[in-house]
């Protein structure tokens, strides 16, 4: 009984809020990529500065 009673909370839980952990989820993963290419860009302008030097 109280599985069910946990399977069915989370299930309600899921339904709820499924955009908004959908919003956030896909929030994250933008700011990650983002992040990255950012970092990569970085890492180039170092390459390319101490070519240079």
């Amino acid at each position: 009984m109280t599985t069910a009673f946990i399977v069915v909370a989370l299930a309600l839980i899921v339904i709820f809020a499924g955009p908004t952990l959908l919003f956030i989820c896909v929030g994250y993963a933008d700011y990650v990529l983002e992040r990255r290419k950012h970092l990569i860009a970085l890492k180039h302008a170092v390459k390319r500065r101490s070519d240079k030097l």
